[in-house]
């Protein structure tokens, strides 16, 4: 049997041809035998026919091929082959493509909600249930990606199923802002090498995998149309985004120094060389790292205790809010971000809305109705003043 198992993942891995046909890809189990059995049912529906036909590709080989061409190339690799695992499981790898409804997720996705989890304690492991936003996240998001490919790009009919009827609720993000030097404050808890990946993100509302675009993608020939191409984003679709002149003439700079060193993003740190007279070597940042780097810079600056703030994505919702608060216009705060749904948008929406009701009451606090003692005095001296009014 031709399964391997790579270094850097959990699961085996299946490759073999069938009458001049290459089929590889994850097997998504974790244990040989269990590989082995698996790479011999896909070799028995080659062999069959069955795989020409999406639709009657099971699903644990559609995963596959989902990983072969599309999942692999994705951020946090590890974690969603994890998740797919699981998805896999608990809607049946034997499954046919066509027989994936929406009923039959609906009872994957009651089967994810009853199992248990546990995490880890310094006093011991506690048992909890999955949350609805783990629930929607391990079944729907990691379904419909391989669902929506065997359609549009395999060619497979497959039945409609009702994402929205599934999709369990979840509670509402509370956008978070940096006020006063706050932004400051991250900034001192970081090295100096992420002061531009940090000020641009807090401005341009990036996620942080879209934070390494390509150097291809990045356009600054001409500063006042300067622009950046955002690619592997979340829903699949690319957004471009204009880049203001400062902001333009700083990527430049960066993109030269870039492809002279041949590394793939525009955001990079100078290491020292080890060999005297050299000089600095210029090496690349990474996704992770950043990851870390602002976790970190949340917690040691007080941000994480005192306004929940966790991590990068809070640079984002604060580029939300300041686009928000400074134009009043959801649909150039939805261009900005890239929502391809304003409902998506109006979660600002509502945390602008909530200041304002805040600043009504504090309005209301501080400007109280005259008192009964006020009132009648009031009354009292204006019949004087008419009085007097009349005799002169």
């Amino acid at each position: 049997m031709s399964v391997y198992k790579p270094a850097k993942s959990r699961f085996w891995q299946y490759d073999f041809q069938h009458k001049g046909r290459r089929f590889h890809g994850s097997t998504g189990v974790e244990g040989k035998r269990d590989a082995e059995a698996v790479e011999r049912r896909i070799r028995i529906q080659a062999a069959k026919g069955e795989l020409d036909d999406a639709s009657r590709m099971t699903l644990d080989v559609a995963v596959s091929k989902w990983w072969d061409e599309k999942g692999s190339t994705l951020k946090g690799g590890e974690r969603l082959e994890a998740r797919l695992a699981r998805m896999i499981a608990l809607v049946g790898p034997n499954t046919p493509l066509s027989e994936i409804t929406t009923e039959a997720v609906g009872r994957a996705i009651q089967k994810r909600r009853g199992q248990t989890l546990t995490k880890s304690k310094a006093k011991g492991a506690k048992a909890y249930l999955p949350s609805n936003s783990t629930v929607n996240r391990d079944m729907i998001d990691t379904l419909r990606p391989v669902l929506n490919r065997a359609r549009k790009a395999w060619g497979a009919k497959l039945p409609v199923i009702d994402w929205a009827e599934l999709r369990m609720a979840e509670p509402k993000p509370k956008p978070k802002e940096f006020a006063g030097d706050e932004l400051a404050l991250v900034l001192a808890e970081v090295q100096p090498h992420w002061h531009d990946m940090i000020h641009f993100a807090a401005r341009y509302g990036c996620r942080l995998s879209e934070l390494f675009f390509s150097l291809d993608d990045l356009d600054v020939s001409a500063p006042e149309n300067a622009r950046v191409k955002l690619r592997n984003r979340k829903g699949g679709d690319d957004h471009t985004i204009p880049l203001l002149p400062d902001d333009a003439a700083m990527l430049a700079a960066r993109l030269g120094r870039a492809r002279k060193a041949e590394i793939g993003t525009v955001w990079f740190r100078e290491k020292a060389s080890k060999v005297r007279g050299r000089p600095p070597r210029v090496v690349a940042l990474t996704y992770n790292g950043a990851a870390i780097a602002l976790r970190r810079a949340m917690e040691r600056s007080g941000l994480k205790a005192s306004k929940g703030m966790r991590g990068a994505h809070d640079l984002r919702h604060h580029s939300a809010m300041q686009m928000l608060r400074a134009t009043g216009n959801l649909r150039v705060a939805q261009k900005l971000l890239g929502h391809a749904d304003i409902k998506s948008t109006l979660v600002y929406a509502h945390a602008v809305e909530a200041d304002v009701r805040a600043g009504l009451a504090a309005l209301s606090r501080n400007s109280p109705e005259p008192t009964e003692a006020e009132s009648g005095k009031d009354a009292a001296e204006q019949p004087a003043k008419g009085k007097s009014s009349g005799a002169s």
